[in-house]
């Protein structure tokens, strides 16, 4: 009896390994197909909400602008982008994801094109809020539609791979910008103008291959066999997405998520990333421009670096936490690590300590998919959806707030220093509020 109870469990864990192994493979191969096209997406997105952190000094100088009323434009686009975030991601439920993703981003491709024909502070101000309606509900988009082709314990994984383009995006996207500024006097136009319809054609290009390539769901997809199609469909169920579940969506998940407090912990957690996050992705240039006097294009150059820096990090990151797992503390480390180079980089006197500085501050971008990972495990279905748009939306505010009171500070006393604590104030009371992540992350009750 024994050994036909030990060769049942022989047998059973091989059909465990073995299934398992499916598993992978499947995962890998909906990741190959997902990520590509998901990381140029988000490419151009980045280039487009934030190359004017690289066209700035000419554009200012064109338009008259003081730092204060480059800040409230930067800003600007996330008063827009919060206040139709959520609508917009329960219109992608409606009308599904290739649809509605690839109407996302020719509509705020054609308004970057349409900023190269601004002609002062109110018609910028106008543009960025129209940039930030437009663009809402791309990212916490994306993020939703992994979750309707990937089981959730590989989602973490999945959100890691998607959060590489952002600091891909803003390095490669700083040396793109630059060399767009070089274009000045063609055609009669200056040289940040075709930054603009450069940088926002190439939206419209990625919408209609979105267009032409997305599948809406796993049974939708080209490039899977129907026996594939069979068995990820039963991992997601498995895995508890709910996703044809209509009573966990619409209005339903949204009630739901609004009342647990739990949602709005990671919203705070998030507003403090943000603050410090898209003031360093504004402000990065001209405070380079600044402190070491170099030339507009110079200055974008080097700008780069921070973030190529932080995609090492995050690359890092992502693999140590796949690996081992202890996702709070890394968490938290990682948003200390920001918030003392933000202080090392306010108070340096050398410029290169200071560059080290902001590459430090630069990876709070690793910390973005850590964050998220905590949600995605908690809520299933159109809640997911629902709880990582109230996430990225309310969390986003920090965007409007971080560079206006960045160029508010700079009016008021002639350099950084000040702003550049700011930054660290806030990464290191985000770095605080995770710590309650370090604790064994609980379900909620849906």
């Amino acid at each position: 009896m024994g050994q036909q109870f030990d060769s049942a469990n022989a047998m059973q864990s091989a059909i465990n390994i073995n299934e398992q192994t499916e598993e992978n493979r499947i995962v890998k191969k909906v990741l190959n197909a997902l990520i590509p096209l998901a990381i140029i997406g988000l490419f151009v997105s980045f280039i487009d909400r934030t190359n004017i952190g690289v066209a700035g000094p000419p554009m200012s100088a064109a338009l008259g602008l003081t730092s204060s009323m480059f800040g409230l434009a930067a800003g600007l686009f996330f008063i827009g982008y919060v206040i139709f975030e959520i609508p917009s991601n329960l219109m992608l439920r409606r009308f599904g994801a290739r649809i509605w993703i690839a109407r996302i981003m020719m509509s705020w491709g054609l308004v970057c094109v349409a900023m190269a024909w601004v002609s002062g502070p109110n018609s910028l101000y106008t543009m960025r809020f129209i940039l930030g309606v437009f663009e809402a509900g791309f990212y916490p988009g994306i993020l939703f539609y992994f979750s309707l082709f990937i089981p959730g314990k590989h989602l973490a994984r999945a959100y890691s791979l998607f959060q590489i383009g952002i600091p891909i995006s803003l390095a490669l996207g700083s040396v793109l910008t630059a060399a767009l500024l070089l274009m000045d006097g063609i055609l009669g136009f200056s040289g940040w103008q075709w930054v603009f319809i450069v940088e926002g054609g190439l939206a419209v290009v990625v919408s209609f291959v979105c267009l032409k390539t997305m599948a809406n769901t796993p049974d939708d997809a080209k490039w899977l066999t129907k026996d594939e199609k069979e068995k990820l469909n039963s991992y997601l169920k498995d895995s508890k997405q709910e996703i044809n579940d209509p009573a966990n969506h619409g209005l339903s998940a949204v009630k739901a998520i609004f009342k647990n407090p739990r949602a709005w912990y990671y919203c705070i957690i998030y507003i403090f990333m943000m603050i410090g996050f898209y003031s360093v992705t504004y402000w990065a240039p001209q405070i380079i421009k600044l402190r070491m006097g170099l030339s507009n294009v110079d200055a974008g150059l080097v700008s780069a670096i921070p973030w190529a820096v932080a995609t090492v990090v995050l690359i890092y990151v992502s693999s140590y936490t796949s690996r081992y797992g202890r996702k709070g503390p890394i968490l938290v480390g990682v948003l200390a690590i920001a918030g003392i180079g933000m202080l090392i980089s306010s108070l340096a006197t050398n410029n290169t300590i200071a560059l080290v500085g902001l590459c430090m501050g630069a990876c709070i971008q690793a910390a973005v998919p850590l964050l998220y990972s905590f949600p995605a495990q908690e809520f299933s279905g159109a809640k997911s959806a629902v709880t990582l748009a109230l996430i990225n939306s309310v969390g986003n505010i920090g965007g409007f707030f971080g560079p206006y009171l960045l160029g508010i500070l700079r009016d008021a006393t002639g350099a950084d220093v000040i702003g550049q604590l700011l930054l660290s104030s806030s990464f290191l009371i985000a770095a605080f509020l995770a710590i309650g992540l370090l604790k064994k992350n609980r379900p909620l009750q849906t």
